[in-house]
């Protein structure tokens, strides 16, 4: 399993940042912006502390020919984030997302803080884990990487959005 921390400082408030990650159409248009097809978003308010978005989509493969030749130019990819808020007013999720066709998987670990400013920290944990013998080391430093680019496009459209 290999793990990545990233961390952002939003401007907008928390509540902002969490209103754009669960809002079905921008992220549609985000990832249609990511180079994603085939997207399929439904977000499910559980209560007023509690949000489910479940997303499908095809993303496309940013790996060497080799690995290509063996899974294709896209993948499917099925994710589930589950926002949940906290008794003082921050905000976490756990994203697990996973390429169909692969023994791999992986998980983001979000949680969304108020700072002094009415901005909003971000600290995520990005983890990968392949099952698959012989190229699991080399499948899971191609998802970590692809993983970690797409949460920073995330964090700048929401950055975009919110601004």
């Amino acid at each position: 399993m290999l793990k990545r921390e990233e961390n952002h400082v939003f401007a907008a408030p928390v509540e902002a940042v969490v209103a754009r990650w669960t809002d079905a159409d921008f992220l549609t248009g985000m990832m249609q912006d990511q180079g994603s097809r085939e997207i399929s978003v439904t977000v499910e308010h559980l209560s007023s502390d509690q949000i489910q978005v479940a997303i499908t989509r095809q993303v496309p493969v940013d790996a060497p020919a080799m690995i290509r030749a063996v899974i294709g130019s896209w993948l499917d990819l099925t994710q589930r984030d589950v926002w949940t808020r906290a008794a003082d007013g921050s905000w976490s999720a756990v994203r697990d997302a996973k390429p169909k066709g692969l023994s791999a998987e992986g998980q983001c670990l979000l949680t969304l803080t108020g700072n002094a400013d009415g901005g909003a920290t971000c600290a995520a944990i990005v983890s990968v884990q392949s099952r698959a013998p012989m190229v699991a080391a080399m499948v899971e430093s191609l998802m970590l990487e692809d993983s970690t680019k797409l949460l920073r496009q995330e964090f700048a459209a929401v950055d975009a959005a919110s601004g």
